[in-house]
């Protein structure tokens, strides 16, 4: 019995690793126009309030759309792209912040905050329940 889980556990893993290989040779590379899309919707405008460049209408977006169309083109990697902008206009620079360094906190703390509310929640529902109600006297 344990013998048919464990063969039937290895040709489960063999049949996804060979879609994720499958999945992989068909997507390809991204066209540079859907890069350009996707980093440029990653980006916020050093001018506008919260919004991308790729959406904002202000001339210094529209130049930091130019500088990203040439990068790409010029067959420069994401990460490159990324450190170009990043060294110009430091890590605030993202519409969502990577998950290191100084933006650590800027992930760190609403999730705190979520955990700590719960244990509130739930320390009060303990204290509520550990206590017995008094009985009136008749």
């Amino acid at each position: 019995m344990a013998g048919d889980i464990r063969r039937t556990a290895t040709w489960a893993i063999t049949g996804v690793l060979a879609i994720v290989i499958l999945v992989g040779f068909v997507q390809g590379d991204p066209e540079p126009e859907d890069r350009v899309a996707r980093l440029g919707s990653a980006i916020k405008c050093p001018v506008c309030q919260g919004e991308a460049i790729i959406d904002s209408p202000s001339p210094t977006a529209e130049a930091m759309m130019d500088v990203l169309e040439e990068k790409v083109a010029a067959g420069e990697t994401d990460g490159q792209i990324v450190d170009y902008f990043t060294a110009r206009f430091g890590d605030g620079i993202y519409l969502d912040p990577p998950f290191a360094g100084r933006t650590l906190l800027v992930w760190l703390i609403p999730m705190a905050a979520v955990v700590g509310g719960f244990w509130m929640i739930l320390s009060r529902r303990r204290v509520a329940v550990d206590e017995p109600a008094e009985a009136e006297p008749s």
